[in-house]
């Protein structure tokens, strides 16, 4: 088995089921506008049926709106994913939302001004948004381009740590070359099977090689334990954050009814691009952090003002005012919870900064 193919597929899983985790599911074919062939899930376009390395329907839809389904590309490059690769998520997109099935049939009724039928295909429509995960992280030009056109990106280098990343990068063709073949071929299978289970018989082998002493047993192991404490938070801008907790006892994961949060949000001087998001939980005092990655367009903004803490406060009041926690079908009436960040506190940090007090030594 090739290397390349192997890394996509293992992308595809994680990407997958840390969707899965924060309530996305499964989209199910209608073997016209979409189908499956092969193992693979194919959704057709104006040009051509386009396999869909990730299809799913969101934790929640929006009224008045074609329903969603997100599909992610994934691209399992060593070196950053660059801009070619977001261009042809935006072209990719406009190519499945611009579908339209025409007929000669159909276009003989329009000649018919009294016509009882629309010369339109009766079916269920959706919009189709297109993300780009990727195993490293995204050029510069690819974020800027992504951030103008409403392209979500994911990259295992926003959760993954150094080491566990580095397992990712370093496995190479000569190491999946010494795993048995057969037992290799079943681990693909399963990463590929949008409804597989290792309790299944038919991934005996996949098990048996994911349970043992292996470096794709060890990625797999760490990103389960990453997931397992991991949300997905959605700003009003549309950027999209990875919230992960220090304990799986969070807020998130209590299973309470639709709740309001309060939060303050800290950085660290000697990691400024990693956040915290502190809520404060008002129905029993409690407190839970949570770290998360500033996404890289508001990073790359705020460093063209040297990391000014004004600047710092203007991003958490213009963009983290309300984030939109999708909290893994705790609850599936109102899938998510809203963290409002506490005003009084921004208020009050802002008064003591522009007042020459220092209200933390080393964060905002």
């Amino acid at each position: 088995m090739k290397i390349g193919t192997l890394k996509g597929s293992l992308l595809e899983y994680i990407i997958r089921k840390l969707l899965a985790n924060c309530g996305f599911t499964n989209v199910l074919a209608d073997d016209v506008y979409s189908f499956e062939k092969s193992g693979l899930f194919f959704v057709n376009g104006k040009g051509a049926a386009h396999d869909a390395d990730i299809i799913m329907n969101p934790p929640i839809q929006m009224p008045f709106h074609y329903p969603t389904q997100i599909i992610f590309e994934c691209k399992a490059y060593k070196d950053k994913a660059r801009l070619p690769i977001v261009r042809n998520a935006l072209g990719l997109r406009n190519d499945l939302n611009d579908f339209e099935i025409v007929t000669k049939d159909s276009l003989e009724k329009r000649k018919n001004n009294r016509r009882r039928a629309y010369a339109v295909e009766t079916r269920n429509r959706f919009l189709y948004q297109i993300g780009v995960a990727s195993i490293n992280d995204f050029s510069a030009p690819a974020i800027e381009f992504a951030a103008n056109n409403k392209i979500p990106l994911l990259s295992l280098s926003w959760f993954f740590s150094e080491e566990e990343l580095e397992n990712v990068n370093t496995l190479t063709q000569d190491i999946i070359d010494t795993y048995d073949e057969d037992s290799l071929k079943n681990t693909y299978d399963f990463f590929k099977d949008r409804n597989a289970s290792l309790d299944e018989d038919k991934y005996q082998l996949a098990r048996e090689f994911l349970s043992g002493e292996n470096q794709i047993a060890r990625i797999i192991s760490f990103s389960d334990l990453v997931i397992s404490y991991s949300y997905v938070g959605v700003l009003e801008t549309g950027d999209m954050i990875f919230l992960f907790a220090e304990s799986p006892d969070n807020v998130f994961a209590q299973g309470n009814n639709f709740r309001n949060y309060r939060a303050e949000i800290h950085w660290y001087g000697d990691r400024p691009n990693l956040w915290e998001l502190e809520i404060n939980n008002n129905h029993n005092n409690q407190f839970n952090t949570f770290k998360f990655f500033l996404p890289n367009r508001l990073f790359d903004y705020w460093g063209k003002f040297s990391l000014d803490k004004n600047v710092a406060l203007d991003i958490k009041q213009q963009f983290f005012s309300k984030i939109f926690v999708f909290n893994r079908k705790r609850n599936l009436e109102v899938p998510f919870s809203i963290v409002n960040i506490d005003k009084e506190w921004l208020d009050r940090i802002r008064r003591e900064l522009n007042g020459g007090e220092n209200p933390a030594a080393n964060n905002g």
